[in-house]
């Protein structure tokens, strides 16, 4: 009885509060440090790795974006076999120790174990049981504080950079680098000071779910919205990595202006999170995500049609507003397509799964479509919005297999 009634009141007060800012702080020290990554793939090509052709450059933070999201399909059996506390200290070391091997890092191997690999990996194991938390501690609200604590994906999509940026002229790479890993500390110092006393291992233990369920790849409305991700997400992540590089490339844009639009186009994503909550509660999740993907792929193809960095600047922010919503609203349309809520965790994870190949295909293509010698980007701008039409298409499958559903 006296857990039931602490469970309430977590459910109530401040308590559960206190965990969406955990999680804030989590997502700011993980996804705000992926989203920043288009200014160390700008200043790795033009300073660090000159010597290193784009396309393989891109291949660090696709690497990074792959097993941050694949962390959770792993970590998620870990989570529900109770392992909350061990699973935030792990992950708080690999960050933190992944950055600081990153700022005595000089060629492409090591740049890619500390941030590519350690970095990615201990950001993975973080993120998926800070959100968790905040998910079982909310029920009428809960969309609203999921959609807070991930913005703080948004946040270190501007704190990275610019502190990046205003740090590198003034004290080198390397301590640079030095001083994000302190941030990041001090947020994940934060973060367990908030979430570890409110975790219980007994509370929190169920039944351990399985990676994989073949059979679910067997209903169409999952299969096809499984495929839709994967064409999703092979666009999704390429003009966050690559707005510094076409900026400074193709309209001459300094160093610390290429990354300012990285800055801009992130601070944009904010509203654009907050929007998808509003329109999913009033229009349903299926619809507003077929809306925005379909918005999204009009605002890619809109790229070929940008011919000055006056224009650029209104282009990335319509893309930080459009683009943002649908890392808000694809976790939350995992259930719409699950018909069991015993296995909405694994399904979860093969979507996941799905999304992170998109991920680890579309960087590096698209880096190898570029011509930086001759500022040609036209033909991974085409590639993108194409696949984000397409995962539209799918979409509209998806969403009439669900309204389908719910009218029987």
């Amino acid at each position: 009885m006296a857990q039931q009634v602490s469970s309430k009141a977590i459910d109530e007060g401040l308590g559960a509060w206190l965990q969406v800012l955990g999680a804030f702080l989590v997502y700011t020290a993980t996804w705000g440090l992926l989203s920043a990554y288009g200014s160390y793939q700008n200043y790795y090509e033009s300073s660090l790795l000159v010597s290193t052709s784009s396309s393989t450059i891109a291949w660090v933070g696709t690497v990074e974006a792959v097993l941050l999201i694949m962390g959770g399909v792993v970590t998620g059996p870990i989570y529900d076999r109770g392992y909350i506390r061990e699973l935030l200290v792990v992950g708080t070391f690999l960050t933190v120790f992944g950055v600081m091997m990153l700022s005595l890092s000089s060629r492409f191997y090591q740049v890619m174990l500390a941030q590519g690999i350690c970095v990615g990996a201990g950001s993975g194991i973080l993120y998926t049981p800070s959100i968790a938390l905040v998910a079982s501690s909310f029920a009428k609200r809960r969309s609203l504080a999921i959609c807070v604590a991930t913005s703080g994906t948004a946040v270190g999509g501007i704190l990275y950079p610019v502190t990046l940026v205003r740090l590198l002229p003034r004290v080198g790479f390397a301590w640079a680098t030095r001083i994000l890993g302190f941030i990041t500390l001090a947020e994940l110092a934060i973060a367990l000071a908030i979430i570890l006393p409110r975790t219980n291992r007994s509370a929190h233990v169920r039944q351990a779910r399985s990676l994989f369920d073949l059979g679910a790849l067997k209903e169409p409305a999952f299969a096809v919205f499984c495929l839709a991700l994967f064409v999703m997400f092979l666009a999704y992540w390429v003009p966050f990595f690559f707005i510094p590089t076409f900026g400074s490339i193709k309209f001459g844009a300094s160093k610390e202006f290429s990354a300012y639009l990285l800055v801009i186009t992130n601070a944009a994503t904010i509203p654009g999170r907050f929007l998808a909550v509003l329109i999913s509660s009033k229009f349903g999740i299926s619809e507003t995500l077929l809306g925005f993907s379909l918005t999204a792929s009009l605002v890619l193809f809109g790229w070929l049609g940008v011919d000055n960095l006056a224009s650029f600047e209104v282009w990335i922010i319509f893309l930080g507003v459009f683009m943002a919503p649908l890392a808000v609203l694809v976790p939350a349309m995992n259930p719409q397509v699950c018909p069991d809520k015993n296995v909405v965790g694994t399904r979860m994870g093969m979507a996941s799964a799905a999304a992170a190949l998109g991920i680890l295909i579309g960087a590096p293509v698209s880096g190898a479509l570029n011509d930086l010698e001759t500022s040609t980007f036209w033909k991974s701008q085409v590639l993108i919005a194409t696949c984000m039409m397409v995962g539209a298409g799918l979409m509209v499958y998806v969403q009439r297999q669900i309204g389908g559903q719910n009218k029987t």
